[in-house]
């Protein structure tokens, strides 16, 4: 049941403002459709706007861009009385980021993008309608506010970097399921990101298609407010919201490592939950980005000695970084029972504990990614989808959580991390030490 339909008794009253093409009719037809809505009329001509919205007093506004509501000054500010006027949703095409930009400054609660759907229209509606009532209780209530007190600050979402210096390890399995076990143990917001700039393939693995990539919002970040860059996000059915990486090569060059900072500070920002980043198989500038900012950091590698000697070399790496690998966690990949590898041994040769082994399970995850559907979904009963679930509850426990405030980077460490990414090329040129043989 949706939210709105214990309250359909009291319709919403809408009014459409909309240019001379055929959407605003699609849009009145879909209203009137609606019993959930009193559809109050659609106006063309922009000299009566105003004096429309004040005679027939509307909850719900629909202001369509291509009317040319914008030329009109203040308009959308003086429709939009904090007590009294209706909730503005502002109609745009894809690509107007600056002119949505404009009306929610002035006002608006909300926007749609075109082309959207019938559903997408009349979930906006009741959105900003609540929204608006919300408002106006929280305005109400101002008086009796004491004074100079202030609330309590905003929790954040803790940041997972999920890494392995080798690729086809698993790391984008383990990360999409990880954000899909963190969602349903946790039932918080959940976002995944796609930190592979050039290659990639969130999208593909969850099966979701969107314009809206890290590549096109890292230009408008200082101008987008939380409830933008929230749109901004896919929702996936199994609860999470993605983040994908930009569709062509060539545009992680216009990339700087100080955005992708900045960018997970504001996801982060955007409430409790939990951050997850696919990080690519390159340890560069964009990587150490990632490094510093995740409270996390977890490192995949699988029981060959190949991998093995990768991650040997890397956890190597974060201490020439002086990086709190109390913040890091191996995750031991692809197990199967007749491997030669003894898990005491692997520990030993890398000098760190494994978190978290993964089960092989070679058939249920070529499936799910060949699906688009993540094995936590489908797959549940699957002996790798139950290790991921079970290093989702190293996450959500009381244990994990019990000092928030230790999660947090010190502005001093992470300062000395960047200025110790000076020595990051003569890193690459130094052969840490190999990892001890691992016995039979």
């Amino acid at each position: 049941m949706n939210s709105w339909e214990q309250t359909a008794e009291q319709q919403i009253r809408v009014l459409l403002i909309a240019g001379p093409d055929t959407v605003g009719d699609w849009m009145a037809n879909v209203i009137n459709a609606d019993p959930s809505m009193a559809f109050l009329g659609l106006v063309r001509n922009l000299s009566q706007a105003r004096e429309t919205v004040e005679k027939l007093a509307p909850d719900v506004v629909l202001l369509d861009i291509g009317s040319g509501i914008l030329q009109h000054g203040d308009l959308i500010n003086r429709l939009s009385a904090p007590l009294s006027g209706p909730a503005i949703i502002v109609v745009a095409m894809m690509g107007e980021v600056e002119v949505v930009r404009q009306a929610m400054l002035a006002g608006a609660q909300g926007f749609l993008l075109k082309p959207f759907s019938e559903e997408d229209l009349q979930h906006s509606i009741h959105q900003a309608y609540q929204l608006t009532l919300q408002r106006r209780a929280e305005l109400s209530d101002l008086p009796r506010l004491m004074p100079g007190r202030e609330g309590p600050s905003k929790p954040k979402a803790e940041i997972i970097a999920v890494f392995s210096p080798k690729g086809g390890v698993g790391c984008t399995t383990i990360a999409v399921n990880l954000a899909v076990a963190l969602r349903s143990l946790s039932n918080k917001n959940v976002i995944l990101m796609d930190g592979d700039l050039r290659f990639g393939d969130i999208d593909t693995v969850l099966n979701i298609s969107t314009t809206a990539t890290i590549g096109t919002l890292l230009p408008y970040l200082d101008e987008l407010d939380d409830q933008l860059l929230q749109r901004a996000l896919v929702q996936h059915d199994s609860g999470i919201k993605v983040l994908v990486a930009p569709p062509f090569l060539d545009t992680a060059d216009e990339i700087r490592p100080e955005q992708l900072t900045q960018l997970l500070a504001r996801l982060s920002a955007l409430g409790e939950g939990f951050v997850v980043v696919d990080v690519w198989s390159s340890l560069d500038e964009f990587t150490l980005s990632f490094v510093d900012a995740c409270h996390h950091l977890l490192v995949v590698t699988t029981p060959q000695i190949t991998a093995l000697r990768d991650t040997h070399r890397f956890l190597e790496v974060l201490k020439l970084l002086r990086f709190d690998l109390k913040r890091t966690s191996l995750v031991l990949n692809h197990c199967y029972g007749r491997s030669s590898i003894r898990l005491k041994d692997v520990e030993r040769a890398l000098g760190h504990s494994i978190a978290q082994t993964v089960a092989y399970a070679p058939n249920q995850v070529t499936a799910s990614l060949n699906r688009g559907v993540p094995l936590l979904q489908d797959y549940r009963d699957s002996s790798a989808a139950k290790d991921i679930l079970q290093l989702a509850h190293r996450f959500t426990s009381q244990t994990a959580q019990q000092d928030r405030s230790s999660l947090e980077i010190r502005p001093a460490a992470a300062s000395e991390q960047r200025a110790n990414r000076s020595r990051s090329k003569l890193l690459f040129g130094e052969v840490a030490p190999a990892a001890s043989k691992i016995k039979s």
